[in-house]
């Protein structure tokens, strides 16, 4: 029966070694493991790519114009524009025309008299105003007038400005139209090509 335990207190001396190899070895085990999660640091590139926006405080303006005297020109009417856009790098311009639907009949009188947009002059200036004659990317051939047209690059792919509008009817006694008040719609569109 001696023997019997002292092979039994041998068994439990070994496993008790084995148990406390076992509970020093874990720690070891899991410091290697957790070091194994760390990594060197390393560059990440993002790339995006937003959508074009384009905005404008208004689209349409009603324009009501008085002629006193169909030998002058009519007061110049003025009207803010904010203009704003995001980009993206591909464009190389955006620019804002102003249209109308006919280039017969830009405005009317509540007489059925019209004034063709080559007698409605636009600029941002009174000295840039020019006839709303042009053929532009948007609007109706031969009503459009380009207001400005900017350019774009990195520095400027994302901005606002803000214009002043100049409308004004030039002299109508050629027309053979009266004094009168005329009526019309010019149309206004932010465009990036």
């Amino acid at each position: 029966m001696k023997r019997t335990l002292n092979n039994l207190g041998k068994w439990q001396a070994v496993a008790g070694m084995v148990l406390a190899l076992g509970l020093t070895a874990s720690p070891a085990k899991a410091q290697l493991t957790n070091s194994s999660l760390h990594s060197s640091k390393a560059a990440i590139q993002l790339n995006a790519t937003l959508p074009a926006q384009l905005r404008l405080s208004l689209s349409d303006i009603n324009l009501d114009i008085k002629i006193s005297d169909p030998t002058q020109s009519s007061q110049v009417v003025a009207v803010p524009v904010t203009s704003s856009w995001v980009l993206d790098t591909a464009s190389n311009n955006v620019e804002l025309v102003g249209f109308f639907d006919s280039p017969d009949a830009a405005m009317m009188d509540n007489r059925g008299h019209t004034i063709p947009a080559s007698h409605v002059l636009g600029g941002l200036t009174q000295d840039s105003m020019t006839p709303f004659v042009e053929s532009s990317r948007v609007g109706t051939a031969n009503a459009s007038r380009t207001f400005y047209r900017q350019q774009i690059s990195q520095h400027n792919v994302a901005d606002t400005r803000t214009d002043i509008l100049q409308i004004q009817l030039s002299r109508i006694d050629d027309l053979g139209a009266p004094a009168s008040e005329y009526r019309g719609v010019l149309h206004l569109r932010l465009v990036s090509y």
